[in-house]
Formats: C-alpha cells, sequence, structure tokens
C-alpha cells in the first residue's frame, strides 16, 4: 500500500505493481487501469507530466516484519 501525492494536494491509495529502473506501476484504489510514473532528474513524473511524491504508511513494513531505521521516514 502506497499514498501518491500530486501538487494540487490530491492523493490516491495505490498498490505498488512494478518497480524497473526509472518506471513505476501501480494498481490506483477504484481504476480499472494501470498508472505508470517514471523518474526524471530524481523526480517521479506522472503520465500527465506533473511531478508526484509517494508515502509508505508505517503499517506496510510492520505488515511485512520489517521497519525501516529511523530517519529513513520522514513525516510532514
Amino acid at each position: 500500500m502506497m499514498i501518491i501525492r500530486r501538487l494540487n494536494g490530491e492523493t490516491h491509495a495505490a498498490v505498488m505493481l512494478a518497480l524497473t529502473g526509472d518506471q513505476l506501476r501501480v494498481a490506483l484504489k477504484d481504476r480499472d487501469d494501470v498508472a505508470e510514473f517514471r523518474l526524471v532528474n530524481g523526480a517521479w513524473i506522472s503520465e500527465d507530466c506533473e511531478p508526484v511524491t509517494f508515502e509508505f504508511p508505517l503499517g506496510v513494513f510492520e505488515a511485512i516484519g520489517m521497519m525501516p531505521q529511523a530517519g529513513f521516514i520522514t513525516r510532514q
């Protein structure tokens, strides 16, 4: 589970399907199509050419029995 955040504040719940090099494919909640994002000059860009950020709730790490190192996750 992950949260995709757009510059306009819009958020989408999603599940990561594949991460290959500079391309990320996700299944968005309540949508039939797969979304793709590309890493360009250190920023993730949507299919609409808009920068996005990804958030991974701590519950995801806990569910797989793994906790990130201190400082790995930042809160806004």
